[in-house]
């Protein structure tokens, strides 16, 4: 029998011939996270098991972990979970996998919350579009002065959104609202997030297996121009947001310019002055997060 380490290179690369794994050190990665999942063993462990032979067991449960991700499901759905913001958050099937990017919202949220007028008291927060609760819980888990709605139009994110609140001991920060954009919430806002879908139509059939085919269409695709329902989102603001509030948004690549018209024509058209903009890039450098207030 083959030892572990020539396994995980075998798996390695019928995962980078699939397609599933983007290079080496990606497919010998995912093979060392998915034999670590199928044996209850840490990385670190699998490792340092590279010269043993695998436990017949370990083998045949990894076997069939291996022909999910080669079917192209997400690695985050087999593990069940996904390392955002320094937390596991428990993620599957009906909430979109947290990405990297993202956390750059949370890091201008937290900066908001910091820098906001009622910073001493009860700074209040909404994530639309929560999902997973990736943005919002993040900034609840941070920020012990606010108050957190997570808000989505998915009744089925949502349950992976109260999964994470109960894990990370939220629940009397953190209110869980089934809703469209804003509609939902009848408290004024301070800094609204919100991750929205913005792929446009023609681009989303495009987009690689795991995503098209396997993460929720309804959390992804944001119709023919890509930005329509952050256009909606626009449109609720000035009857949701306090005096002094700011407004952060993850874009995609090429959209930045044209979501910030929308936002700050729709606070100045009603009477909101912009006391800041800022265009905030993720690892890659793309223009990803908008940061928009008024009031402070």
């Amino acid at each position: 029998m083959s030892d572990l380490r020539t396994v995980l290179q075998d798996a390695a690369s019928m995962l980078i011939a699939g397609h599933a794994a983007e290079d080496a050190d990606d497919g010998r990665l995912q093979a060392e996270l998915l034999y670590g999942k199928a044996s209850g063993l840490d990385r670190a462990q699998v490792i340092a098991a590279g010269a043993d032979a695998p436990a017949p067991a370990h083998l045949e449960a990894f076997r069939a972990l291996l022909e999910r991700r080669a079917d192209h499901e997400p690695l985050a759905y087999i593990l069940g979970r996904r390392e955002f913001y320094g937390r596991t958050f428990l993620v599957g099937p009906g909430c979109l996998v947290p990405r990297p990017e993202t956390e750059e919202s949370v890091e201008a949220a937290l900066a908001a919350v910091r820098e906001h007028p009622q910073a001493q008291r009860l700074v209040r927060v909404a994530d639309i579009g929560t999902g997973s609760g990736a943005i919002g819980l993040s900034i609840a888990a941070h920020a012990p002065n606010t108050k957190v709605w997570c808000t989505d139009v998915s009744s089925e994110a949502l349950q992976w959104a109260g999964k994470n609140m109960r894990r990370f001991g939220l629940e009397d920060r953190v209110v869980l609202q089934t809703g469209d954009l804003l509609e939902a919430i009848d408290e004024p806002i301070d800094v609204l997030c919100a991750n929205l879908p913005y792929v446009p139509t023609l681009d989303y059939e495009g987009l690689p297996p795991q995503i098209r085919d396997r993460e929720p269409r309804i959390a992804v695709e944001g119709g023919t121009t890509g930005i329509e329902i952050i256009e909606r989102l626009c449109d609720q603001m000035d009857a949701h947001l306090s005096e002094h509030a700011a407004v952060i948004l993850e874009v995609g690549a090429g959209q930045m310019a044209w979501v910030e018209d929308l936002v700050v024509t729709a606070l100045t058209d009603a009477g909101r002055p912009v006391t800041k903009t800022e265009q905030h890039r993720d690892l890659r450098g793309i223009r990803r997060c908008l940061e928009v207030r008024t009031g402070f």
